[in-house]
């Protein structure tokens, strides 16, 4: 289920996004907050999905990581930077994040 969050709130994403990658757009879905970014130096592009789950926050991220280290670090980097802030503002105790289909504990 998506995220209900305010403009505000996503702005304050948007910038913890920006800090590391490009962003090509933000879009509220049924099911979660798309949010489709590109990599300037890994010249990849990265995709973000925020959504909750019973008490659970999830980030799913697709990018093209398995032969380039860099990226890996900088896409779970920003969705910790990512959980910390909507924690903060949810509230959501648990947190889920899901990179390729593989689950990883950042």
């Amino acid at each position: 289920m998506r995220i209900n969050l305010s403009e505000k709130q996503i702005a304050e994403i948007q910038r913890i996004v920006q800090k590391e990658l490009l962003i090509k757009g933000i879009e509220p879905t049924d099911e979660y907050l798309f949010i489709h970014c590109f990599s300037k130096i890994q010249k990849e592009t990265v995709y973000y999905h925020l959504l909750r789950e019973n008490n659970t926050l999830i980030i799913r991220c697709y990018a093209r990581v398995f032969d380039n280290i860099g990226l890996s670090v900088i896409i779970r980097s920003t969705a910790k930077n990512v959980f910390e802030y909507l924690v903060n503002q949810t509230g959501l105790p648990n947190t889920l994040y899901i990179e390729n289909g593989i689950e990883f504990y950042i």
